[in-house]
């Protein structure tokens, strides 16, 4: 009789192979789509490493900062371009192999890049200058610290207290001088010309008086000839004025991880940002179109000589008002100027007018110490805010007589840069940056390949959306975000 074979191991091994052939194409298919989307992740992080390495030469050497000029250097820039570079770097990145001619290299999965934006970036003029301002701080706090304001912080302080960025004591001594002399025309007083045994008389005190505020003297203390810059520039064709005929590229604003420079500390940082790489009177910067850039970003004129200009005349009056303090609680020059009015008022025969001719003397000496003191920090000197015994360069007698520049002393108080560092921490917030970024275009559009360089195209930072699809016709789609740090 014939035996019946039976078959259930084959069966069974056919049916387990199967399961496990579906099994092992199951896992192909997953590594396969896994590691496509593995490539995808490094092609982006490749493509936007390549990206941020086309940092801007110019600003990078200039202002050691760190932006993506989205021009390229042509003429009309946008964020297209910075989407077109991309998108190469991408193409490179999926095929590396492509333009190399090697023998059986071929790239399996196939990538490709149907999709691509950028959908956020941030402009360094985004919320008016304030992400330049933030990465510039960010750079000041990295390397030299937050102890670098500590000095000019102290100098704020002592002129806001005593009030030497607000209080007029030109107006205040011109007053003065107006009620002297119409207390003298209500006496029908006219005869002024008597003098002191040292030629003093009251004609003298108010024609000098006259001069001393109608600032006629602070010329003599501007530079001339050669020393003087000539430059000067049309504002419209920069930053601020795009801004004022509304034409600046924004974006996102201040990005993640970017913090607001907003404090005073901050705002402070920010000056001495600027003191290290802009130029001013006494220590020009090389190639600048503007020779006195500082003085620029503080008063906002087109030309060197007005901004110039305009800086002594504000020296001029905090040195008006230090120098009026000082001399008030110096009991010594407060004795000699009432010497000089009474001998005066009874010269003229009225001596219960002393106090008011000794007040104006007085004024007329903190002016004169003034003009000194602005003529000494243009030469290099150093000037205190509130002066002490000694460290006057005029004494009563050479302020009327009008020798303000003998025995100028050089050695002791704030250097003309430290001043610049005061007016900066107390002006205009907005005013500071906008024109800021005015400084940084003419300087960049002097150099090769900027001409049409402009601040409101340059990027520190984009949001990328990438869609990137394999051979199999999987899609991978993520957002990357990238920035200077």
């Amino acid at each position: 009789m014939q035996k019946e074979e039976t078959a259930y191991l084959t069966v069974y091994l056919s049916l387990v192979f199967g399961i496990v052939l579906s099994l092992l194409f199951a896992l192909i298919e997953g590594a396969a789509i896994g590691a496509a989307r593995a490539q995808a992740e490094i092609v982006a992080d490749l493509g936007m490493d390549c990206v941020f390495a086309e940092y801007h030469r110019e600003i990078l050497d200039q202002y050691e900062l760190f932006f993506i000029d989205t021009s390229y250097g042509s003429q009309n820039g946008g964020i297209g371009m910075t989407e077109k570079h991309l998108s190469d770097y991408l193409a490179k990145n999926m095929d590396p192999d492509k333009e190399v001619d090697s023998f059986g290299g071929i790239t399996y999965l196939r990538l490709i890049n149907p999709y691509l934006e950028i959908c956020e970036a941030s402009y360094a003029s985004d919320d008016s200058g304030a992400v330049w301002k933030a990465q510039a701080v960010a750079y000041m706090k990295a390397v030299y610290g937050g102890d670098i304001i500590n000095t000019v912080k102290d100098h704020l302080e002592t002129v806001q207290k005593n009030e030497m960025n607000t209080r007029d004591a030109v107006s205040e001594i011109k007053k003065q001088k107006n009620e002297f002399e119409e207390a003298l025309a209500a006496k029908e007083i006219i005869e002024l010309d008597a003098e002191t045994s040292d030629g003093n008389s009251y004609t003298k005190i108010s024609k000098l008086v006259d001069k001393l505020v109608s600032g006629t003297l602070l010329k003599l203390v501007m530079p001339s000839g050669d020393k003087l810059s000539q430059a000067s520039v049309n504002t419209n064709d920069y930053y601020s004025g795009r801004v004022r005929a509304g034409k600046i590229n924004s974006g996102m604003g201040l990005h993640e991880g970017a913090s607001g420079a907003d404090g005073l500390a901050d705002e402070l940082i920010y000056g001495e940002y600027l003191m290290k790489v802009c130029g001013n009177f006494r220590n020009q910067k090389e190639n600048s179109v503007l020779k006195y850039q500082i003085e620029y970003i503080l008063y906002g004129f087109s030309s060197d000589a007005s901004n110039l200009s305009a800086c002594l005349a504000t020296l001029f009056a905090i040195r008006s008002v230090g120098n009026l303090i000082a001399i008030y609680s110096n009991s010594s020059m407060k004795v000699q100027a009432e010497t000089v009015a009474e001998i005066l008022c009874c010269l003229i025969a009225c001596p219960e007018l002393t106090p008011v001719l000794k007040n104006i003397l007085l004024g007329v000496w903190a002016l004169a110490e003034s003009v000194a003191d602005v003529k000494n920090l243009l030469d290099g000197g150093k000037v205190p805010l509130i002066k002490k015994e000694g460290q006057w360069n005029l004494s009563l007698s050479g302020a009327l007589a009008g020798n303000f520049f003998g025995n100028v002393k050089k050695e002791e108080g704030l250097s003309y840069q430290a001043y610049l560092r005061v007016l900066l921490g107390l002006m205009n917030k907005q005013k500071k940056i906008v024109r800021s970024l005015d400084i940084v275009e003419m300087d960049v559009r002097g150099t090769d390949g900027n001409k049409y360089f402009r601040i409101d195209q340059c990027i520190d930072f984009i949001k990328v959306k990438f869609g990137f699809m394999d051979a199999s016709g999987h899609d991978f789609v993520f957002e990357k975000k990238m920035c200077y740090e």
